[in-house]
């Protein structure tokens, strides 16, 4: 076996680094399961009651998955113009290990496959740095987009990581992001994790759904990425 065992073809035009390879491999896997999901969804709208069915199998799509992680609160409040996210989980990793991978600006790549490349633009010497993160989410199949945000990140006075978003640089109006980082009390080799933010959108969202399918979309990707740390620990750790 090598590292471009079950990749697609032009996944490995060349050696890859461990990290790239990683990710084309997760990429991959995402993309042959979201392709049958809307080729289910095509042959069911045309049926008789082809779009209600659509409807189910799109819920379906953006269910988080099962894994270890529990979900304690997902939250999201549209007040116009604002989305308001508030969200807990506890993943099974320890607290040192979910710290330093959501710290690790220049490859939040591996905890989404929505991130298409992220890198940090500048270092404060007081401490914090500039984030820029490229996503590229897709709704309901069809609206895609390119979204870039850039952030100013740094640690608060009580140990939460805060990120403002600079408007100027990004395609939001506003942003700000508050993530708390704990060892779980009841067992300390747990780690809950709790989010809250402020979003505020410069791109426009299909009418009448637009604030469900974004609401259903971070909801997703907060569950994909509590499920990532909670595998890229294991590996890191020896386990599979």
């Amino acid at each position: 076996m090598n590292g471009c065992d079950g990749l697609e073809p032009w996944a490995c035009v060349s050696p890859l680094p461990a990290f790239e390879t990683e990710l084309r491999r997760r990429r991959a896997g995402y993309g042959y399961r979201f392709r049958l999901r809307f080729l289910i969804g095509r042959c069911l709208v045309l049926t008789r009651s082809g779009y209600a069915l659509m409807f189910a199998v799109t819920l379906a799509c953006y269910a988080p998955s099962a894994n270890a992680a529990k979900v304690v609160l997902a939250e999201v409040v549209y007040q116009q113009p604002v989305y308001r996210v508030t969200f807990e989980v506890v993943v099974e990793a320890e607290y040192a290990d979910v710290r330093r991978l959501v710290t690790d600006y220049a490859k939040l790549a591996y905890l989404s496959p929505t991130v298409e490349h992220s890198r940090v633009l500048d270092t404060r010497p007081e401490g914090g740095a500039r984030v820029e993160v490229v996503l590229r989410p897709c709704f309901l199949f069809v609206f895609c987009k390119r979204i870039r945000k850039v952030t100013d990140s740094y640690v608060a006075q009580d140990g939460d990581l805060i990120h403002n978003t600079v408007p100027a640089l990004s395609d939001f109006h506003q942003a700000q992001e508050r993530l708390s980082i704990s060892a779980d009390e009841q067992e300390p080799s747990r780690t809950r994790i709790r989010y809250r933010a402020e979003l505020v959108p410069k791109f426009q969202t299909p009418p009448i759904l637009g604030p469900w399918i974004i609401r259903r979309q971070i909801i997703s990707e907060l569950a994909i990425t509590a499920d990532q740390l909670e595998r890229l620990t294991r590996r890191d750790r020896g386990g599979r």
